[in-house]
This record gives structure tokens, sequence and C-alpha cells, in this order.
């Protein structure tokens, strides 16, 4: 019977993994410091007169959780005592506050009230975090109005892009776009184990309560991130009515120029929307709603290589390297390597350039622009996306009684997205697209106080994401019109040339509706001077992927083949185009899947007050996600040591849910325990020292695969050349054979395969069977010490420390490199058999960050609010992200990792941020200079960091090795230039950099020069007019980059390219944008 009993209790106790409310803790004594047991607590908040109420225990602690962020009153009354009101709390997100209470001897009608601000310091917890409080994000200047530009703001985070759809950043050590996000404690990223681990979509700050990001050390409640939290509260309504009619409006006739820019881009944004709320019941029920409309017009400069008029007609004479140096073009036909000889004057005949590639190379626009003496960036124009967007967030909190409380919450957001693109012909342009995306999120949360020291909340969720995407060239006769055989007219080919501009983009066309289905519960029991939390979570998720995703060709472009070994400069990818010669060619045609995942989490944690001064934190964290699965068993693996029936080599395709290959991608991993221990000491009673370590999980794919490993059950059709440098991979006249999609009975051991020494024309993708978890072990070390009211000073060290962090796909199928030689590369391959063989998102990663950091934050008081910080760190990984601030690469050579160590795309060794906002003070009894210079705030954010690192690549492999990855160049000097030296056209050493000799790889190493730095300041000025008690208007003027400082972007990174050592790039220059709003 107990034992049943007790599965009961773990079974109501589902997690609330991601819970943003906050707790309420402290000691009941007398005014002798004797300890008051039995004493009744009540929160209330202040606005919905909402009340939470604990009895103080045996220890004389107490502790009221779930309670939302807000201002709050403490009501204390006990037998023998007067009645002690404590006002002026606020309680912010995803806190542990500690208010310690003293009572006076006396009657219990008798009340004293005390008022003071919260405390400051983090007493209770020791985790590393940040929170952006309401005053803060009221007053910043802030370009796109989005909840996660707030993260710029935080120590230890590295930002490329925080105004957009997709943030991307890194908190703490993390990879970038791989975060937990929460809403209301609910789940607000998408379905682990099917797609990037990102954000939805921004929260407006008009609907947005608080904001807090978890960079380290995080409790055990928090899972499935091994790089940051991210917690949203969503606004409450209370017992008065409140709301705002507001429009943000920004034009490029109030902007700068863009340094690169002959003229201002186009840059057109009105924001506008409204919110209202208040009670439906007083103290009982009450309701909070958001709307806002994005109507945006942008232009960005863009700066392209594209082929010259002479170009286009084989004339190559006039193309010359950064020294001014003639890029010889070399005959392929006339045999290999030292042998090809030159064409005559440096020009291809017409009766050799391939018709096909003719008819294709219309399509690039015409030079408009000098350029570099190379031809780089001969093409400039103005980009113009076009996006609508409406989002609306409502809320309902509803108290049935003391005891049970419930909350629902729905977020919708509607946005169409359509770029036009820059080329007159928009067939091709890659830039063209138009993007329809919804996101639905609804939350409904359940708070029930089973007794005073045990509480249960719990929470159902659902998230629907449908993003659709389609290009203009989408459904026209291409092919037909182009004379290339063997594939669809479903589209524009795709057409990658080295070092120009490619020709439209992939996929063509696709629609990935994602479905996200969370149940979450947790249980908080607060026993003598233990506070224990148990729980669980579970999410399933739904992921239908219709992409096309190159059914109308593929072809990439080299220069290689119109080169000659050893003469340096030679070749030209365009060149090689015009012979039609491709280097790589497929065509994918995937039929609709349905994947699904799931995510299983449990936890324990327990906060010991061992005394006033210390608490100890222990916890440990379950988690685990199953393998995708899709329907049908649509999905392929590969079996890398049975021998395959056609070639006799090691290699086999198999298929889920055939001959004993589990349905699942891979197997699950449940060996994902975290445990996670820490310690807050109040040293002093200003001063406290926090530390501790933890063991966290993070997602076990971070890639849509939707369409991923659907060999077998697609038209998938890849080849490439045997000997790469020496022979084409096919001509562009001759197109693809003819196609047909293969039936289940060709689904054997053979599928795929050809016989060693004939051309492949299939390419495996697939996951390895057993794969870990990626795991961070982090930890962190802190002493803060409050230098005056409301104010801090924090000194601190976060480390994170992860293993099998998820990569960039990897091919398995690479020449080993004591094998590299002249001839047919293809035969000396470990799978000779297949064209190539890709491992999706292989957890081979690793990386080291150690940070010191330095903080002082001001809490709002006296019109004043302040967060400065400056971080020191170093970042090492072995494997690039998804997505980094820098451009350091991935592999080299799959059999030779440790060359992959380097910095990592996400490092910024150092930088600061200083954040505030101030209200002037106010001019009193002075008639019309009150009046225009009274109510006035200031908002502000000047952010300095150094440059990100990036490597220098080669444009020309003769590795003959079919590499894993990207090969860098050979390092033959110093590559760093003095600061007095370094220009946009040369911003390192480019001599220091060659193109590798045949069949070697390049000798730099990776991430070992920086780019430029950048420092920006952002301001706000905001003039406020009280029209009634109850009514205010604002006028607000806010400027980005108010100083107009040019940060320039990375310079060129691959040698042998016209735009080698350049930079061309810069950011954005100084904008602004103006608003009204009416509050009330």
């Amino acid at each position: 019977m107990l034992r049943l009993a007790v599965l009961a209790a773990l079974l109501r106790a589902f997690l609330a993994a991601q819970s943003t409310a906050s707790t309420v803790t402290g000691v009941v004594t007398d005014t002798s410091g004797a300890i008051v047991a039995g004493a009744r607590v009540a929160v209330i908040n202040e606005s919905s007169g909402v009340a939470l109420a604990a009895r103080s225990n045996e220890a004389g602690l107490y502790r009221v959780p779930g309670l939302s962020p807000g201002a709050y009153r403490v009501e204390v009354e006990a037998p023998g005592f007067q009645r002690l009101v404590r006002g002026g709390i606020t309680v912010q997100i995803s806190q542990t506050l500690q208010v310690d209470l003293s009572l006076q001897v006396g009657a219990v009608q008798e009340t004293v009230n005390v008022t003071g601000s919260a405390p400051v310091l983090e007493s209770q917890s020791s985790t590393v975090g940040q929170l952006v409080e309401r005053e803060m994000i009221a007053g910043m200047p802030m370009p796109n109005r989005t909840s996660t530009a707030l993260i710029a703001l935080i120590p230890g985070a590295t930002v490329q892009n925080v105004t957009g759809d997709i943030p991307i950043f890194s908190v703490g050590g993390g990879r970038m776009r791989n975060q937990q996000f929460t809403l209301d404690g609910g789940n607000h990223t998408n379905t682990v184990g099917l797609a990037v681990n990102q954000s939805q979509v921004p929260l407006p700050m008009d609907a947005m309560q608080e904001f807090r990001v978890l960079s380290n050390n995080y409790s055990a409640e928090y899972g499935q991130s091994q790089s940051g939290i991210v917690t949203l509260a969503t606004r409450a309504g209370s017992n008065r009515w409140r709301g705002s009619v507001f429009e943000y409006i920004r034009n490029e006739a109030l902007d700068a120029r863009n340094f690169f820019a002959a003229r201002r881009a186009k840059f057109r944004q009105n924001q506008f929307g409204g919110s209202f709320g208040g009670p439906i019941r007083k103290d009982r029920t009450h309701f909070f709603v958001t709307y806002e409309r994005t109507q945006q017009v942008t232009g960005a400069t863009a700066f392209q290589t594209v082929p010259s008029p002479a170009q286009r007609t084989g004339d190559f004479s006039s193309t010359v390297d950064a020294q001014n140096r003639l890029v010889a073009i070399f005959d392929p036909a006339t045999g290999a390597g030292a042998a090809r000889q030159p064409f005559p004057g440096n020009r291809i005949p017409d009766s050799r350039i391939d018709p096909v590639a003719r008819a294709i190379a219309a399509f690039w626009p015409l030079p408009n622009t000098a350029g570099a003496i190379t031809g780089a960036n001969n093409f400039s124009a103005n980009t113009r996306p076009e996006v609508n967007r409406n989002i609306i967030v409502s809320r309902v909190d509803h108290q049935f009684n003391a005891s049970n409380q419930v909350m629902v919450r729905y977020f919708i957001s509607d946005a169409l997205t359509q770029n036009p693109g820059i080329w007159p012909d928009k067939s091709a342009d890659p830039s063209a697209s138009s993007t329809d995306q919804t996101v639905h999120n609804l939350l409904g949360s359940w708070t029930r106080t089973l007794r005073p020291n045990l509480i249960n909340e719990f929470r159902l969720g659902f998230v629907l994401r449908r993003f659709f995407n389609q290009r203009p060239g989408k459904g026209s006769d291409f092919a037909s019109r182009l004379g290339l055989r063997g594939v669809s007219d479903a589209g524009f080919p795709i057409v990658g040339v080295t070092g120009f501009q490619g020709l439209s983009g992939a996929p063509f066309r696709f629609s990935n509706p994602l479905l996200d289905y969370q149940i979450q519960d947790g249980v908080s029991w607060f026993r003598g001077k233990h506070a224990l939390k148990i729980g669980f979570e579970a999410r399933l998720g739904v992921f239908n992927d219709d992409t096309d995703t190159s059914s109308s060709g593929n072809f990439a472009f080299g220069p290689q083949l119109t080169n000659r070994p050893g003469v340096a400069p030679s070749g030209n990818a365009f060149a090689t185009f015009l012979l039609g010669q491709a280097d790589s060619a497929n065509i994918i045609r995937p039929d609709p899947t349905r994947s699904r995942a799931s995510y299983w989490g449990a936890y324990l944690q327990d906060d010991w007050r061992l005394s006033n001064t210390l608490t100890l934190n222990f916890g440990l964290c379950w988690e685990g996600t199953t393998p995708r699965t899709v329907d049908q068993d649509r999905m392929n693996s590969f079996d890398t040591r049975a021998i395959n029936p056609v070639s006799g080599t090691p290699g086999v395709v198999t298929f889920a849910g055939r001959n004993g290959v589990p349905r699942g991608a891979f197997d699950f991993d449940a060996n994902n325990f975290g445990p996670r221990l820490g310690f807050a000491w109040r040293a002093r009673e200003k001063t406290v020292l926090r530390g501790g370590g933890g063991v966290v999980y993070g997602s076990a794919v971070n890639s849509i695969v939707g369409t991923a490993a659907a060999l077998g059950f697609s038209t998938d059709f890849r080849i490439t050349a045997s000997e790469p440098g020496v022979t084409a991979a096919m001509r562009l006249r001759d197109g693809f054979p003819s196609l047909t999609r293969p039936s289940l009975d060709q689904l054997g051991a053979g599928f795929g395969a050809v016989p060693v020494g004939t051309p492949p024309t299939t390419a495996v993708t697939f996951f390895e069977r057993s794969r870990a978890t990626p795991v961070a072990y982090q930890y962190n070390l802190d002493v803060q010490h409050e230098i005056a009211p409301d104010t801090l000073v924090e000194l601190g060290y976060m480390g994170n420390l992860s293993h099998h962090l998820t990569a960039p796909d990897l091919s398995i199928n690479q020449v080993p490199p004591d094998r590299l030689a002249a001839g047919n590369a293809q035969v000396r391959r470990p799978f000779p058999q297949f064209s190539n063989v890709l491992v999706i998102n292989p957890p081979l990663g690793n990386s080291a960050y150690h940070a010191g950091f330095v903080k002082m934050e001001r809490r709002f008081r006296r019109g004043l609010s302040l967060l400065a910080h400056y971080t020191f760190s170093r970042y090492l990984d072995d494997a690039e992200s998804f997505t980094e601030f820098g451009d350091v690469g991935s592999y080299m050579d799959y059999y030779n990792r440790r060359l992959d160590r380097g910095p990592s795309g996400s490092e910024v060794r150092h930088r600061a941020v200083i954040s505030g906002v101030y209200d002037l003070p106010v001019l009193r009894d002075r008639g019309w200079l009150t009046s225009a210079f009274g109510g006035w705030r200031t908002g502000v954010i000047a952010t300095f960091q150094s440059g990100p690192p990036f490597t220098v690549f080669s444009s020309v492999n003769q590795t003959n090795a079919f590499p894993a990855g990207t090969l860098r160049a050979d390092l033959v000097g110093a590559p760093r230039l003095p600061e007095s030296e370094r220009t946009l056209g040369r911003w390192f050493n480019t001599a220091a950099f060659a193109i590798p000799a045949p069949f070697r790889f390049g000798t730099a190493g990776r991430g070992i020069l920086n780019g430029p730095g950048m420092w920006n300041i952002d301001a706000s000025f905001i003039k406020s007019f009280a029209l009634r008690e109850w009514l205010r208007l604002e006028l607000r003027g806010e400027f980005f980059n108010f100083l107009n400082h040019a940060n320039f972007g990375l310079p060129g990174r691959s040698a042998g390219t016209p735009a080698f050592g350049v930079v061309n790039s810069a950011g954005a220059a100084r904008s602004s944008q103006l608003a009204v709003r009416v509050e009330f």
C-alpha cells in the first residue's frame, strides 16, 4: 500500500521544469531573535489582490512558491504578537527571494506597517543569471522591440543577431541557437529531436512583464539545454484598468548611409498596437491582452561578384588576382596536372562553351560598379524585403479560492515575408523568396495548495508552427528553356560557382508544420529547513515536412579543372562553368514525411537552509530524447561493417523497421543523469559568496531533420568527380539519366551501390546508431556585495566544459591521408560504392569556456537603473556550431580531428556593456521650465567588444581526398599585420597564405586571425506629459548607433579569390525610431 502511495505521488508530480514562478521565503522571529513557529504568512499581489499563504514551521521558516512577477506585500499574524504588514516587495521572474520577518509582542489587533525594498543579493541560490526589470525594459532603445534584444545586455553573452525572428546568440559558453526558451513556464522552443533548438517567435515588449537569462549552474528543474535558459513572463491583469496605445515609426530619411553604400538603403517600419487589461471580477479574475502589428520594408546594400561581359564570352585575358597578376586558364581537355596547357590568349573558344552553360549565364546580372581589380564586388544593389506581422498575446488569471489558481495564455503570430530580390530577372535570384510563418502557443496552468507546506503546479501546453517558403522560379519550365535534360521543370536549377554569386537557392519550396504537445507538473514541499521540489515533464513533437530540395538539379563548379598545379595564380570557377564541367551534381526529390520524437525529464531539487546565513542547493535531473521515427518507416540507416553484395566492400544501406533494424533513427540514451550542487553563504550582512557546479544536457539533434535520411523513399541521384581536379562529375550538355523512384522490393542490402570502379550515383546520409547526448559540466564561483541600497557589485568566474556536441554533417567517406595520390580517388575511399556517406549531426564536438566577469547593478531607485559589466573569456572548440559570430569553419581532415581545435567562432574575448535608464530630476514650481524640462527619461546601451576569430580557407582543393569539410590554406608567413598597416583592402597579410600543394591538407590553424572589433552606442530620449492623473502621453526618440560609428564585418577568407583579405561589409549605420504612446 505504501509503495502504491509513493508511486501515485510520483506520477502526480509532473515537472514545472521551466517554471517562471518565484518564491518568497524567510524566517519568522521575535525582536529577540527567538523562533516563532506557526505564524500565518500571506503574500498578497498589490495589483490583483490574489494572496498565497503559508505557516512558519518548527524552525521558524516559511516558504510561499508559485508567485508571478510583480509588487507584493507580506502580512504576518501569530498569537501574542502584533500583526506585521511589510510592503514594497518586488518579486522578479524565476527568483527565490529571502524576506526575514521580525514580530513585536502585542495584540493581534495591533498592526505594524513596514516599508522597504526587496533584498538585492542572491542569498538562496548559486545560479549565475541576470534579470532585466520592467523599468529598464520600458526605457531602453530597442530597434525592433522584441524581447530577445535584451539578451545583448547579459554578462557572458555573445550576440550575432537578437532583433530578428530567430535570435542567434551564445550564453556562458553554450552553442548558438541551442538555448531553451520558456514563456510563463511553458515551452517556447522548437521540438527537441526534430528541429533547431531555438525560440519560436520573440515576445512583444508590451506583453512582457519580466525577462531573465540563466547562464550557468541552473537548478535541476531546468533541463534540455547546456547553452542557457531564457525565461519570459507575460503581463497579467490587475484590479485596476490599464492599457496603452502606441505607434513606433522608422524611416530611412532619419538614418545615415551605410559605410559601403552609395546611398541610404530603404528602411520603413511601422509598429502599432495597444494593450488592455483589468478585472473581470475584483480580487478573483483578471485579464490582459496585447496586440501588435509590424509593417516593414527594409533595404540592405548587397555586394556580389558576377561574371563580367568579357568572361561570359570566355575572355579571361583581363582576369587578375589581388596582386594584379594574370590568372591563367588551362584547358582540361589537354591533360591533367602539369601536362595541362593554357587556352591561347587566356580565351575559351566559342565552340568549347557548353550550350546549357551559355543559356544559364544569361541569368546573371551585368556588373554595375567597378569593384576591385579582381572583379570582386562588381555588382551592388539594395535588397527590399517586406514583412507584415500580427501578434496577439492574451492572458486570463482566476483564483477560485485561496488554494486554487488557474491561468490560460494564448499567443499567436502570423508573419508574411516577401523578398523580391535584387536582380532584374527574379527567377534565378538566390535572395528572392516568399515566406509565411504562423505560430500558435497555448498554455494552461493550475496551482493548487494541498497543505500550507505542499503546493502542486500543473501545466498543459500546445505549440503549432507553420512555415511555408517558395522561390519565384518555382513551377516554370526552365529545364526545357535551358536545354537541361533529366531534371524537373519545378524551378530554376541551383548553380554554385566558387568566387561568384550562385544562382537560385535550395530548397525551391518547403512546408514544415511543427507541433509540440507538452505536459508539466511539479510539487513543492517545505519541511523543516528543506525546500523540496519534485517533478516530471513530457513533450511530444510531430514534424510534417514537404520539401522540394533540388528536383531541377544542383550543380557545383570550382577552379581546379582550369588550373595547373604549381602555376599561381591559375584556374577560375566561372571558366570551368562555361566548359560545363561540374565538380558535383545532384537531384533530390523527397516525399513528404511525418516525423515524431519525444522528450522526458524528471528532477528532484532540495534547497537546504542550514542556517540564516548558509543555504545548500542539491539537485538531480534525468532527461532523455526518444529517437526520431518516421511514419511508414520511410527512413534509412547505414551499417559500416556489413559487406555490400554489389561491391564486396564494407558499407550497406539499411532501412528502419526492416530486417531487424530498429524503427528509431538511433538508440535511446537513458544515461542522462545530471547532478547539481551549489551554496550561497552570507559572509556578512551585505556580502554573499556563491558557487557550485552541475551536469546539464543539451538537444540530441540540432538541425531540421524532416526529410533527412530518406534514401530509398525519394528520387535521390548524386554524382561527384571520381578524380577531383582531373575529371568532371558530369557535363551540363549531357544532363542526368532518366530517373525512377525505387520500389519496396529494391530496398535490399545492395541498394544504391555500384561495383568498385564504376562512378557512384548514390550518397548516403544517416544517424549513427549509438550517439551520446550533448553534455556540459558547468561550474561557477562569485561574490556579491551590496554597496548601496538596491545596488550591488559582483565579481565572478564561470566555466563550461562540453562534450558530445552536435556538429555539422560529417563525411566518413574521405580518402585516408596515407592513400592520397593522383588517379581515381573514388576507388580509394572507405566506401567506394557510394559517392559520399554523411553522418547527420554527429556528437563529436568538444568545447571549453572560461570567463571572468565583473558587474555593477542598480535596481530602479530614485530615477536610476543601471547594469554594467565586463567579461573576459576564452572559448575553444573543435567543431563548428549551427551558426557562429565569427567564421572558423568545420572539419578539414576526418582522420585528424586534432587539427580542428582552436578558438570558437562564438568567442569574443573582451566584451563590455553599459546599460541604464535615468529619470531627469523634476523642477518644482518653475512654471514653463517645469513643463519643458520635467518628465524626461533617457536610456543608453553602450557595447564594446573585440573582434571574432576567423579561418583562412583555400579556394582550390587539390587533395583528391573528398575531404570531410573545408580545406584550410597553407600558412607560409606571419599572418597578422601591425594595426597601423591594416586597411579595408588588406586586413591581414594575404601573402602569408598559399594554396596547398596537391594531395596535401593546409597547415593554417583554425581561427588564427581576428576580425575588426566593434563599439556601438544606442540612446533613447523620452518625454512624458501627465494629461490626467490616470492618463499619460509619451513621446520617444530612439537612436541606434547614435554616433554613427562604422563597425566592419569579416574580411574575405578564401585564399585565391578576388575578395581575399578585403573588408566589404559593415554593420548598420545610425538609424532612428520615433514613437508616441498613450498609457492609462
